[in-house]
């Protein structure tokens, strides 16, 4: 364990804007005082209350309050030869070998609208925060960790999907990157 932490290289990530926060901590409120305004209309008719209510406004509030503590969980790193990225509930392991580094670039994704996240299969999305599995029109399945739409860094990966990260210094993880991989010379 100690040895991968040695050969292990981590890029930091751009955070959400303050905005996510507040969107899902308002939800989450709102949510908890519907839940509270059911159960004490229900109380105030003479009728008993239903504990099921109450399980059901917690649960749906802690799902809220988790979602929300997951935005934390999000890194960049390379360890052992991989390309490992962390977003919320998901973690995709990739071969640095895996991915056309020569198509690789770095890009705003205002000009680059092909590339948004569009229908998610397992992800998050919020305003400003995008993780998981999204398809694109035009470019497929791809796994995003999005916090900020300029200087995104897409990496394609060799008859698969491709990855977009946000992260504070892009071209010092495509750096990495390109200097793992071997180059062949030429044969003349």
């Amino acid at each position: 364990m100690a040895e991968q932490r040695a050969n292990s290289h981590s890029y930091a990530v751009v955070a959400p804007p303050p905005a996510t926060w507040k969107i899902v901590a308002a939800f989450a409120a709102a949510l908890a005082a519907s839940g509270l305004s059911v159960a004490l209309a229900q109380s105030g008719q003479g009728r008993m209350f239903a504990p099921a209510l109450w399980v059901a406004t917690a649960g749906a509030a802690f799902a809220l309050v988790a979602l929300c503590l997951l935005q934390w969980r999000r890194s960049v790193a390379i360890e052992a030869g991989m390309l490992v990225v962390r977003a919320g509930l998901n973690t995709r392991r990739i071969p640095v070998s895996a991915f056309e580094l020569e198509r690789a670039r770095i890009l705003d994704l205002e000009r680059q609208a092909e590339l948004l996240p569009g229908r998610k299969t397992l992800g998050a999305s919020l305003p400003g925060y995008q993780t998981g599995w999204f398809h694109t029109r035009q470019w497929g399945k791809g796994f995003y960790l999005l916090t900020e739409r300029q200087r995104v860094l897409w990496l394609p990966e060799r008859d698969g999907p491709h990855l977009l990260l946000s992260l504070h210094q892009p071209q010092m993880l495509l750096a990495a990157l390109n200097a793992m991989v071997p180059r062949r010379d030429p044969d003349w």
